[in-house]
């Protein structure tokens, strides 16, 4: 393997770090060992702490060790979380060894790849449950969806959303939606009625760029939103601005995959935006454009 797991553990640190604040993510001043606790706490009745220690030779060549705490955490509930996080391992083909309270994850074929990250993301998900729900929670991104769709008679018409297939990349999964508007009020519906969408809303970063023709004032409204991914969506509002493309909002769903990309996400959330925009008629497509069909449910 090309890069050294003291690289490797680095950049899966300095990820994390650019994802939850100090206060979710620490590292114990106190130990010898490279341990940091995350907290997941924005439902304090359900917050669970995760503690990791970053073993040398992790990710390569030694496993991750991790401890879980949480007050509540117990009996069949934290059972059902470790069955979440061993199937999430098992998707990725790694095998699990429980020893009392602290667990070792070993793959037989993934010897090497960052795992915190997805770990990071299903105790996300798992504190965001209902204590009675029955839904099942995974690390995979949302299937392509999106409707058209309607709210109350009472307030603004909410456009049509249409939204491509996801993409990946180093685990990172990325995914375009699309949405016709003609006023700023129109780009907010689209956005909150995305944000419904659980996966979505959970997404790492919901970077959009829109313009708007105003015909009162004979000229274009514009505006761009990176959601933590900085400087992307100048980049998308660039494309769109080159383009002379009006009255369209588009959004790109980032799930981050506990892998820095560095320059290259950039590249695939630019992609992500010219190919819907080509999917729609708003860019005239080359003729040896990679075909990505939208979805529309009926």
């Amino acid at each position: 393997m090309s890069e050294s797991w003291v690289q490797i553990q680095a950049e899966e640190v300095e990820a994390l770090c650019s994802i939850f604040d100090e206060k979710q993510w620490k590292r114990d001043e106190n130990s010898s060992k490279r341990t940091y606790t995350l907290t997941i706490d924005h439902r304090p009745e359900r917050a669970i702490s995760m503690e990791l220690t970053f073993v040398d030779g992790y990710p390569i060549d030694e496993p991750l060790i991790y401890n879980l705490r949480g007050p509540w955490l117990r009996g069949e509930e934290r059972q059902e979380l470790i069955n979440i996080l061993e199937n999430i391992y098992l998707y990725d083909d790694l095998y699990c060894f429980y020893f009392q309270h602290c667990c070792r994850f070993h793959s037989r074929e993934n010897i090497g790849k960052p795992v915190a990250f997805l770990w990071a993301d299903a105790l996300r998900d798992f504190v965001d449950r209902s204590s009675n729900s029955n839904e099942t929670v995974t690390a995979q991104p949302i299937e392509p969806m999106v409707s058209q769709c309607s709210i109350s008679a009472a307030t603004a018409t909410l456009p049509p959303i249409y939204s491509d297939e996801t993409f990946e990349d180093r685990k990172s999964v990325f995914q375009a939606h699309l949405s016709p508007v003609h006023s700023k009020e129109e780009v907010q519906l689209v956005l909150n009625k995305l944000k419904e969408n659980k996966k979505i809303a959970n997404a790492t970063h919901n970077m959009y760029a829109y313009r708007i023709w105003d015909e009162k004032r004979n000229a274009v409204l514009a505006d761009c939103d990176d959601d933590g991914e900085t400087g992307a969506s100048s980049r998308m509002l660039h494309l769109m601005d080159i383009a002379d493309i009006k009255n369209v909002l588009v959004i790109v769903s980032r799930w981050f995959g506990g892998i820095l990309l560095h320059n290259d996400r950039f590249k695939h959330i630019n992609n992500a935006c010219r190919m819907i925009l080509v999917n729609h008629s708003y860019i005239k497509k080359a003729p040896d454009a990679i075909k990505n069909k939208s979805h529309k449910s009926p």
